[in-house]
């Protein structure tokens, strides 16, 4: 129950946010504002708009990564805005830019030897129509998301006719931002792919999905969430990551396969002499990004996983960050 002086208020815009939000938005908001109505009736406000000294105090309470702390000012705003246009003229806040906390978990070249060794002597114990070809599908999975750097979404999604073997490419169509794009492939990858469609036997079934799902569904594929568990289990055969983790922290994961890829794509185009700068596309239109910002955010791991990168690194920033002239130091 709202307790605060502007509980009608916020009982209002939640009804009109209720009508026109999906469920999951507006329990979000509702979980927020029921927080942001006690906060202010403990501090014993009694305004019908909202200061800029009550909402900075609130603010600075809020805990937990940058993006969620963004996400609660934004539902605060949303607020604000509308005590605005009923006249109860309030002080509208800034949201916060949004840091990205996360460093993935980069394979070392003996893990990912590992984590293929294992993958292809994995041991199934119950074969059931739910898991058709197990034994090879995972593999397959493993090695298109390491060798090509495709999303898992992307890579569970395909099907035969994404697959052209004569010009070598692999046609993405359900992807990030609706961003269908082609890509190149390997011969030794496009090579093992031909194999085990021939062992699938869906060779002249464009349809068919590349990786199927349950028999018993039509038309049904692989499921992220299925490779996961049986990733989770590859990294518990190969003792990759096996450290006990914080609430909520992340660590080796299939994602961070194609942040391995973006890695070694980048190193592979310095070595060859093609410098990857801000005026090269390459890269970024291989992964589906828009621009190389968005590539940048891949590149971020611990030099302490391997420092021996960390001059790649700096080669593939540089001209990212003007230089600026700072006329004195804070003291």
């Amino acid at each position: 129950m709202l307790k605060s002086i502007l509980a009608g208020e916020m009982a209002s815009f939640m009804e009109l946010r209720k009508a026109n939000v999906s469920p999951k938005t507006f329990a979000q908001d509702k979980s927020v504002l029921t927080s942001f109505d006690q906060y202010i009736a403990t501090q014993d406000y009694g305004e019908k708009y909202l200061s800029e000294e009550i909402l900075d105090t609130w603010i600075r309470t809020l805990r937990g990564h940058s993006k969620t702390v963004s996400q609660k000012i934004v539902i605060i705003r949303n607020f604000v805005k509308y005590l605005n246009r009923m006249g109860n003229h309030s002080f509208l806040p800034d949201v916060p830019k949004v840091k990205s906390e996360y460093i993935p978990y980069i394979y070392s070249d003996e893990e990912l030897l590992l984590l293929i060794h294992y993958a292809d002597n994995l041991k199934i114990k119950v074969h059931d129509a739910c898991s058709p070809f197990l034994s090879v599908k995972i593999p397959m999975i493993l090695r298109i998301l390491y060798g090509c750097g495709t999303r898992l979404g992307e890579t569970m999604a395909l099907r035969r006719k994404d697959i052209d073997f004569k010009t070598r490419t692999i046609f993405l169509r359900e992807t990030k931002s609706l961003k269908e794009r082609r890509i190149p492939v390997h011969e030794t990858l496009m090579s093992t792919l031909e194999k085990y469609c021939l062992t699938l036997g869906i060779m002249l079934s464009p349809d068919a999905y590349i990786f199927p799902g349950d028999y018993h569904k039509k038309d049904c594929h692989y499921t992220g969430r299925q490779m996961a568990t049986w990733f989770t289990e590859l990294l518990r055969l190969a003792n990759i990551d096996q450290r006990e983790k914080k609430p909520k922290e992340r660590g080796a994961s299939l994602h961070c396969l194609r942040h391995v890829f973006v890695l070694k794509s980048m190193q592979q185009l310095e070595a060859a002499g093609h410098s990857v700068d801000m005026n090269d596309l390459l890269l970024p239109t291989y992964l589906g990004h828009d621009c190389l910002l968005d590539t940048d955010k891949y590149m971020r791991f611990s030099g302490a996983q391997i420092p021996e990168s960390l001059d790649a690194f700096e080669t593939f920033t540089s001209g990212l960050i003007p230089k600026v002239e700072v006329p004195y130091e804070d003291e």
